[in-house]
């Protein structure tokens, strides 16, 4: 009786370690990882895993790079509406305004000399002794005669506005001067006490 008891405990004994192994070989155990398509990845591309939903379109991140931007090139007219001096700057009314001066002061001159005039307005204005606009200069009291007997004319002409642009441009025939004037017509006793620099037609030029 013993013997057929231990037997029937054998049998199921076999039958359920047969059953276990059943289980194993049919019931995965652990969960596989999603593959990953990396070879399809750019640098920089994300990575998409198999398995999910793909994106139509694969955003691309650029860490620590700097974006340049194309510099552009603007046309600019011949006539330019604002330009620098030095640390000041200058208008095409102020180059207007100069160029009037110029054709009043150097008419008969040289055109070195008219270069001339223009150098001593633009000193005047980057000299703290001085206004510091152009306008200011031209028209300060006593300044310049055409200004002070109220002929400063209207109009200009080519070469006024030449020597205006290349006094702007750093021709100073005037080795940096502050004053010019005519011997034959000056009154001031005070012009002929400053330094002169160089003569050039009817003008001295001074410091």
């Amino acid at each position: 009786m013993k013997t057929r008891e231990a037997r029937m405990r054998f049998f199921f004994f076999l039958n359920s370690f047969a059953l276990l192994l059943l289980c194993l070989f049919v019931t995965p155990t652990s969960a596989t990882a999603p593959h990953l398509n990396k070879s399809a990845a750019a640098p920089g591309q994300a990575i998409v895993a198999s398995g999910q939903a793909e994106k139509k379109e694969a955003k691309t991140t650029i860490p620590n790079q700097q974006i340049k931007r194309d510099s552009v090139q603007v046309s600019r007219d011949a006539h330019r509406k604002v330009i620098r001096f030095g640390d000041v700057k200058i208008s095409d009314r102020d180059m207007e305004l100069l160029a009037r001066l110029v054709y009043a002061e150097g008419r008969g001159e040289p055109y070195e000399g008219q270069v001339a005039i223009a150098a001593v307005v633009l000193n005047r204005v980057v000299s703290s002794q001085f206004p510091n606009t152009v306008r200011e200069v031209i028209f300060a009291p006593n300044a310049f005669s055409p200004v002070r007997n109220g002929k400063l004319p209207t109009r200009t002409n080519e070469s006024a506005r030449k020597a205006v642009a290349d006094a702007l441009n750093g021709k100073d025939p005037s080795k940096g001067s502050l004053y010019f004037f005519n011997p034959d017509t000056a009154t001031s006793r005070w012009i002929w006490s400053r330094p002169q620099t160089v003569v050039i037609g009817n003008h001295r030029f001074a410091r």
